[in-house]
């Protein structure tokens, strides 16, 4: 489907305003928020839901409100006008802009219940402790980055939840499904024939995996029912929620958080999207399988090799990095891998390919 233009933007979609008219009468306004860096990543896509209620679904980066502002003047709203805020997950470019306009409308915030718990926990400060100590992840030292990180975390903690969403949830016309995998507090809402998909499902991109050994960290802070077994991190529960959402229907279309617009065009997608990212992960294992199948190699060399030609800047190399982590956490777990050497950190083959049949068994 390709919407109307109500402003126009750049060719990535920064600052556009799109009319999502549905054939069932249902409209949707959709505003490219940009990041509050330079990035080809393009906007985070904040949505608008006209109704008894006037919702947003996720705001955008914390320092980019203005341009949040000036969007839902077009569509024909103040920003005091607000009156619920819907957030997918709790990722600075999701819900960075929570504060201001929960501080300047009164609205409502909705998030999931793993995201309640985690507010004003500094999620990214205990990743990156157990990172560097098990897995000799680089320390990030880019003083712009970690000047964003710890501006969302400082907003983080003067957010209360109002509505803390658990899976299958139904509200005003919204169900509410959890998809973990990316980020433990990740959810995809369903409005009629629409799902907003925030990053668990992206065309052109995929989402960067969560890490399974992070449950080990958080699992303490998690609700009481999320702590006997990890169902919230890793690969591996990325691909299950991908399939639980698959199952939808073939008539649903996705509206998500990145990438709706990329190089001047429109990238419309459905729930046929989930084979081709659960295809992308498969390519991946098998390319990680070939680069260690002669001898053990650790994860920085796997992770150069990995991504030859990809430009990896200090954020990009800590992306990258992570991706391995999970993929190779995953094959351990199917048995094609296992970790050696000093503090078990080369990978070794086993000579088999086992996760290819555990993704189909999913």
């Amino acid at each position: 489907m390709e919407p109307e233009i109500l402003k126009s933007g750049d060719d990535s979609g920064n600052k556009m305003v799109l009319k999502y008219t549905f054939p069932d009468g249902v409209v949707i306004h959709a505003i490219g928020v940009p990041q509050a860096w330079e990035t080809p990543l393009g906007p985070t896509w904040s949505y608008v839901i006209e109704g008894d209620h006037l919702t947003l679904v996720d705001t955008g980066c914390n320092g980019t409100v203005q341009h949040l502002e000036e969007g839902l003047k077009v569509v024909g709203y103040p920003l005091s006008a607000v009156d619920r805020i819907v957030i997918t997950h709790g990722h600075l470019d999701h819900d960075g802009n929570c504060l201001e306009v929960v501080n300047r409308s009164g609205a409502e915030l909705w998030a999931h219940e793993v995201y309640s718990e985690l507010l004003g926990i500094n999620r990214w400060e205990m990743e990156m402790e157990w990172r560097q100590q098990t897995k000799g992840f680089p320390k990030a030292e880019e003083e712009e980055f970690i000047k964003r990180i710890y501006d969302h975390h400082r907003m983080s903690t003067q957010l209360n939840v109002n509505n803390a969403i658990q899976d299958g949830m139904v509200a005003d016309g919204l169900t509410f499904h959890y998809t973990p995998g990316h980020s433990p507090d990740e959810i995809c809402i369903q409005f009629e024939k629409i799902l907003f998909s925030g990053d668990h499902i992206l065309p052109l991109i995929t989402p960067h995996p969560s890490v399974s050994l992070s449950y080990e960290k958080f699992q303490d802070i998690l609700p009481e029912e999320y702590r006997t077994e990890n169902k919230y991190y890793g690969l591996k529960v990325f691909f299950q929620s991908l399939k639980k959402v698959e199952g939808l229907g073939d008539d649903i279309t996705v509206l998500p958080a990145h990438r709706a617009v990329h190089r001047g065009k429109f990238n419309p997608i459905g729930l046929d999207r989930v084979g081709e990212l659960l295809e992308h992960h498969r390519d991946r294992c098998y390319r990680l399988l070939e680069l260690v199948k002669d001898e053990p190699i650790n994860m920085n060399d796997i992770t150069h090799n990995l991504f030859a030609g990809n430009r990896l800047d200090e954020v990009n190399f800590y992306l990258a990095y992570s991706e391995v982590i999970s993929h190779i956490e995953f094959l351990e777990e199917c048995g094609d891998v296992e970790m050696v050497g000093e503090k078990n950190r080369l990978v070794k083959s086993h000579g088999t390919d086992k996760f290819s049949a555990a993704m189909d068994r999913m």
